[in-house]
């Protein structure tokens, strides 16, 4: 079972890092401690926050389907993340204290995972 999984998250992701618009990919939830090749992996979804340079919207979520995979996907801008951080937004707060980095075009990532784990 777990190769679909496997399978899914690199195509998701492959298709995520041709955006030139995003500068980097946070794998958080329950799946980002999970071996995703493991034969009998067990998990409802793979959940993604994306960060992108730019973004009409704070928050974009959307949901998709990979190989019978799951994934809830959260795009956020990278002025919004700062502000979501500033305004101490607990779900954001809580998701990127302990993330698994992803992609990380522009060195951001360990800034707001630190800003993140100083709020905890």
């Amino acid at each position: 079972m777990g190769k679909k999984e496997k399978l899914a998250f690199d195509t998701v992701i492959n298709n995520l890092k041709n955006d030139k618009n995003i500068i980097s990919i946070f794998l958080v939830g329950s799946s980002k401690n999970k071996n995703l090749i493991e034969e009998n992996l067990n998990i409802n979804d793979i959940d993604l926050f994306i960060i992108k340079e730019k973004q009409i919207s704070d928050q974009i979520r959307e949901f998709i389907n990979y190989f019978d995979v799951e994934f809830d996907i959260n795009y956020f801008s990278k002025e919004s993340a700062y502000k979501y951080i500033e305004k101490k937004e607990k779900f954001f707060i809580k998701a990127l204290s302990n993330p698994k980095i992803v992609f990380d075009k522009e060195n951001i990532s360990l800034d707001i995972i630190k800003k993140c784990n100083d709020l905890k």
